[in-house]
């Protein structure tokens, strides 16, 4: 059906079917009998006594004659669909509209037409205006196949779901303003019951109330309008969604100003008829309440059109205001408002013994303001404009704000400006009536008669006036006082950020990260909470055939000590010219095998970072370098943040390298967190830490609370390496690698990380490569071949951590210190103690791989222990000929 609607041949014919339709229900409505008392008459009949003179007669032979014309309108549509141009569409729509407005005019001033005739007319209207919507739709697609041209921020924008949420909005605005027609203008006590002014009325019930058939024209012309325009600027919806947007605007403008006009026209009219001295009443503001509601919905999606349409364009974008001078606002509305309750005049008699006093709050003025004095008429039309006025710019303020109004401080002065001039008028009229109390005499008397209070005749009276009102007015200008202060009034309009900016907002993503720079979108038939995912599920076959690549160079049947020396010799002849020793490459290795997360520790231009570059690059794995920065303090540093704002899920580099590694499970994955202790690692990797802990294929971490889904084509389909659309399970071919620095500007990394991780210090500066040929070629080492490899090497190995003599030594000379061990580290001394025995093939380095986890994992927590005898320890360790330990000890610090 879509397709067809998309065809100028099938949108011709459904206007043509429309204006024929329209054709046929207006001869059923002239040949439909009239009501009293010309129950037994049509149009037709009473045309044919059009030489009698009437003006009944006249206008039906008008009518008669006009609707064989509009015969002509039906030919003229046929030719523009024929000659496939609009312009005889258009005449006949005009034309019939005319036609239709006519007879509803004619209903409204004499109320001859039924019920049922009325119905067939608001139905005729309302296809003639659904043919104005197809006339424009076609017109576009003619225009459409003429010069096909289509920018790519159209595109961008027709796959969001913001216009379809404007377009919901401007249809709940219609509908808003429609209930003018439906809710009282006001209510008037006549004989004891309660006079009704409805709109509607005026055309099914023979309303002939002046006001209310006034009303009832203007109304439907504005109406007509409002109709009108939202069906041009329903066009755009197909075509150009952006301009949509820009006339919703306009659209919802004017229907407020309605609503306002008929909340404004109904408080006038109780007015009116309360001086008159008549029972009155109104509920007129139902609708401009609505009309609020409908306002702060579409200043929401305008904030979000805002935020995310334009979010990879290259002008400025806004964000938010600070809500702060919003707060000072709603504030300094609440004060005016409240007025209400406050004595705005107070008047106190006093005569010998006698007292007595009346209260006039601004509720007392307004319910009885018909009876009194012509200056609580001033005041009381001051509360009601003051009313309105203050209502109306906090509405324009809250609006203003949510749709990110770029002009939003100037709107907050100028309510402000608003709220404090009406409550500074109301309290200095508050004062007026003490100043000129002698001139008010009579009318205080007859204050006190009117709420009953009779004086006794006899006495001569004294009387003072005050008001509470100056309480409002200090309270408004001490909010006016904390504004400059806390400069609300110097903020800027609208905080105007660029791409990287508002990419924080979501969860600061990276400048370089391609995978996270795709447009952030509402979509309604295409919707993706997070562009970053579908990016690398989308590369699910450029993986696969580069996974075939790397089979091609897999190093078959290969031992530890082979991988070990290949490594050695690809670093040093590597265009680096790395310089790495097979003690080196054996210890990071062993380490790999004993721990998931390793620690390379020590200063910097000795090779930390460089080390597990190289290693990946030479197994053919996947290196990915994480940059901690200082400021990061939990998880979500890591993970990203989910917007609920925009329904949007932004990832960092880590998760996107934790998801690219899920998809690739056949590849080893070192994800490399450089200068990991710029900030705590407890802040922002504990959670990571205890995941480590649990069996391999336990290890999940929960992103957001809410599934991840995307709608592609209005189904649902699910991201590739997302588990329940939320949670991502770390895979088994990823280690955590993390550089530190020991300097002023760190932390110093706990002992919670230190039992978990496997370290490697990092305290001389590698010698320079001298010899070195061509380049080699990578070999690829699989994570199934490593771990095979690392089981082996367990399985097999004959070391006995627990038994162990040596160790046994060590853990005794320590434990003065407080120093000792959980079966963790036990078991982490022995894995890697196998592995690094495994390394060297023929070679007894049992000793030497002690001496360097005892070292990494146990001797070095003397750093921050108070040592009485240094010479005496290292004494010891020298008998245990653990010479490593030894250097260690001696450069410590005394202090």
């Amino acid at each position: 059906m879509q397709k067809l609607f998309n065809k100028p041949w099938f949108t011709g014919l459904v206007i043509l079917g429309a204006i024929l339709i329209v054709f046929l229900l207006n001869l059923w409505i002239l040949s439909l009998n009239l009501s009293s008392p010309y129950r037994f008459s049509d149009f037709w009949s009473l045309a044919e006594g059009f030489s009698y003179g009437g003006s009944l007669n006249l206008f039906a032979f008008i009518m008669t004659t006009v609707f064989y014309v509009s015969i002509f309108a039906i030919l003229l549509s046929a030719f523009s669909f024929i000659k496939k141009n609009n312009w005889g569409y258009i005449v006949a729509g005009i034309f019939l509209m005319g036609f239709e407005i006519t007879l509803i005019i004619f209903q409204a001033l004499f109320q001859y037409l039924t019920t049922f005739a009325m119905v067939l007319i608001i139905f005729n209207i309302l296809l003639i205006i659904g043919s104005f919507v197809l006339m424009i739709f076609r017109n576009k697609i003619l225009v459409q196949t003429k010069a096909p041209i289509k920018t790519e921020r159209e595109i961008n924008l027709s796959k969001t779901k913001i216009p379809f949420y404007v377009l919901l909005i401007d249809i709940a605005t219609i509908f808003v303003f429609l209930t003018t027609f439906i809710v009282p203008l006001f209510s008037l006590e006549e004989s004891g019951e309660f006079y009704n002014a409805v709109m509607i009325k005026v055309l099914f019930a023979g309303d002939t109330n002046l006001v209310s058939l006034i009303y009832f024209f203007v109304n439907f012309s504005i109406m007509l309008a409002i109709v009108f325009y939202f069906a041009n600027s329903l066009s755009h919806y197909f075509f150009d969604k952006e301009k949509f947007i820009k006339e919703s605007k306009t659209l919802v403008t004017l229907a407020f100003i309605a609503t306002l006009t008929f909340f404004l026209t109904g408080v006038g009219t109780n007015i009116f008829y309360t001086f008159d001295e008549q029972v009155v009443k109104t509920v007129a503001y139902i609708p401009l309440f609505m009309m609020i509601i409908v306002i702060f919905a579409h200043a929401v999606f305008r904030g979000k059109y805002s935020a995310y349409y334009e979010i990879n364009t290259d002008v400025p974008k806004a964000k938010y205001a600070k809500i702060e001078p919003l707060f000072y606002v709603i504030s300094l509305t609440a004060v005016s408002v409240l007025m209400l309750l406050l004595n705005i005049v107070k008047i106190e008699v006093e005569a010998n013994n006698y007292t007595n006093n009346v209260s006039l709050t601004g509720f007392s003025i307004l319910k009885d303001y018909a009876s009194l004095d012509q200056g609580y008429h001033f005041i009381a039309f001051v509360l009601v404009v003051m009313l309105i006025a203050v209502g109306i710019g906090l509405v324009i303020a809250i609006a203003s704000y949510l749709s990110k109004y770029k002009q939003f401080n100037a709107i907050v002065k100028s309510v402000t400006f608003v709220n404090v001039f009406f409550v500074f008028i109301i309290a200095i009229s508050g004062y007026y009536f003490q100043i000129a109390k002698e001139i008010d005499q009579m009318v205080i008397l007859d204050i006190f008669d009117f709420y009953g209070i009779n004086l006794p005749s006899s006495y001569s009276y004294d009387y003072t006036i005050s008001t509470d009102a100056i309480y409002a007015l200090i309270a408004s200008i001490a909010i006016v006082i904390l504004m400059f202060l806390r400069k609300a009034f110097e903020r800027e309009d609208a905080i105007l950020v660029g791409a990287d900016s508002l990419d924080s907002l979501d969860g600061s993503r990276g400048k370089g990260d391609s995978t996270e720079n795709s447009l952030d979108d509402f979509s309604g038939s295409v919707f993706d909470p997070c562009p970053a995912f579908s990016l690398l599920d989308s590369k699910a076959d450029e993986y696969k055939r580069d996974l075939e690549k790397r089979r091609k160079l897999k190093a078959n049947k290969s031992t530890l000590n082979e991988l070990v020396n290949f490594v050695v010799d690809y670093a040093r002849n590597s265009r680096l010219h790395l310089s790495y020793t097979p003690e080196d490459i054996a210890t990071f290795i062993a380490g790999l095998g004993a721990s998931r997360l390793s620690i390379l520790q020590g200063m910097s231009g000795t090779g930390k970072t460089s080390l597990p570059k190289i290693f990946s690059e030479a197994i053919f794995g996947n290196c990915e370098i994480i940059e901690v920065e200082s400021s990061w303090k939990d998880k979500n540093e890591l993970l990203g943040y989910y917007n609920e704002f925009s329904s949007k899920y932004t990832p960092k580099k880590f998760t996107i390298a934790l998801y690219k590694a899920a998809l690739n499970q056949e590849v080893c994955t070192f994800i490399l967190l450089d200068e990991m202790n710029l900030s705590r690692i407890e802040y922002y990797f504990s959670d990571f830490l205890s995941l480590m802990e649990n069996e391999e294929n336990q290890r999940n971490i929960k992103l957001v609370n809410i599934k991840l889904t995307k709608i592609e084509e209005g189904n649902e389909v699910e991201y590739l390496a997302l588990e329940n659309g939320n949670t991502l399970k770390v895979p088994a071919n990823v280690w955590f690698i993390g550089t530190a620095n020991r300097d002023e500007s760190t932390f110093v990394i706990s002992d919670k990380v230190y039992d978990r991780a496997h370290t490697m210090n990092f305290t001389k500066r590698a010698a320079k490569v001298r010899n070195y040929s061509e380049p080699m070629a990578q070999k690829y080492y699989d994570y199934e071949q490593i771990s095979k490899l690392f089981t082996e090497a367990k399985q097999n190995g004959d070391f006995d951590a627990e038994r162990n003599q040596l160790i046994k030594n060590v853990e005794a000379l320590l434990a003065p210190f407080n120093i000792s061990f959980g079966n963790r580290i036990l078991k982490q001394i022995e894995d890697f103690v196998n592995i690094y025995k495994a390394c060297f093939k023929n070679e007894n380095v049992e000793n030497e791989a002690i001496e360097k986890i005892l070292l990494s994992k146990v001797v070095a927590k003397l750093e921050v222990k108070a040592i009485d005898d240094k010479e005496k320890l290292e004494m010891e360790f020298e008998k245990l000929k653990l010479n490593q330990c030894v250097d260690f000890i001696r450069r410590l610090d005394n202090e």
